[in-house]
């Protein structure tokens, strides 16, 4: 809870993955894909609840292994190639609300955004409630100009054609280029209400009015995805890991970031330091 505001995760997680079989339970980095989402949703201060919504039992079984983490079993006509993520979030709200527990907003939580951190959580919550938002959707930055962009469309000999995807728009120069941002999906919130009014399964997740500036560096949709994280979380342990080791030693984190530089000076340094620290203190 914020400000008197409730706050419930909703991570949807079908087992009928094409592009990844059990994309959703998928070793990364020595975890299953999911467990990043719950384990930083685990951590939040103001989520009132997390649960999973899901068709398939390993993937109850890995989520539900987190006591936090409460499980909605979706019925199969939910959990198709062609389900629509608001139909099961409905689903799952509705489940909630017949036993009893209701929530002002829900915050989706896709499992594939594993980078996605607990302090971004709960900063994307104290966005919603200190605006006063309806809905909200995390948003991250193009790498591209978006007038770079084309479609292909081929032609009656055999080749193609390109076409803007944008119409009328030319070269521009990066720099006079308005920056411009994509949905990436790793955190989306509505008020309940909305949702369960009447008419309320219209409406596009995506296209809330308000974003919030998260710049997820990336989704997980394919293999190579999966490396790239995995690149990515190896990264930030060894980041933590370094910014640990500043905090007890500062000393000696800087030998250790100035790597070889600094030992090749280390027997002058050294002897110096002995040479000051022998003079008579004043």
């Amino acid at each position: 809870m914020y400000k008197n505001k409730t706050f419930v995760g909703l991570i949807p997680a079908r087992g009928g993955s094409v592009g990844i079989p059990k994309k959703n339970i998928y070793p990364l980095d020595g975890m299953p894909l999911i467990w990043y989402t719950v384990n930083a949703a685990d951590k939040s201060k103001y989520l009132d609840g997390i649960y999973c919504t899901t068709d398939d039992d390993e993937i109850a079984a890995v989520a539900g292994a987190n006591p936090k983490c409460g499980i909605i079993k979706r019925p199969p006509e939910l959990a198709t190639n062609t389900s629509k993520t608001i139909d099961c979030i409905i689903h799952a709200l509705k489940e909630l609300k017949s036993y009893g527990k209701e929530f002002d907003y829900f915050i989706i939580l896709q499992p594939t955004s594993p980078l996605r951190t607990t302090k971004e959580i709960d900063d994307f919550i104290m966005h919603v409630v200190d605006h006063d938002l309806p809905a909200c959707v995390s948003i991250s930055p193009l790498p591209y100009l978006p007038v770079l962009m084309r479609h292909i469309k081929e032609n009656d000999a055999g080749g193609n054609s390109l076409e803007n995807v944008i119409e009328g728009t030319g070269t521009v120069r990066r720099q006079d280029a308005r920056p411009t941002f994509y949905v990436d999906g790793s955190l989306n919130a509505w008020r309940t209400k909305d949702l369960l009014a009447p008419g309320g399964e219209k409406i596009s997740l995506n296209d809330a009015p308000c974003g919030f500036v998260n710049d997820q560096l990336a989704d997980v949709n394919s293999k190579d995805d999966l490396l790239f994280c995995e690149f990515l979380l190896q990264q930030r342990r060894k980041k933590d890991v370094l910014q640990r080791r500043s905090f007890a030693n500062p000393r000696t984190n800087l030998r250790h970031l100035l790597g070889r530089h600094t030992n090749s000076r280390q027997n002058v340094n050294g002897a110096q330091w002995r040479a000051r620290s022998s003079l008579p203190r004043r």
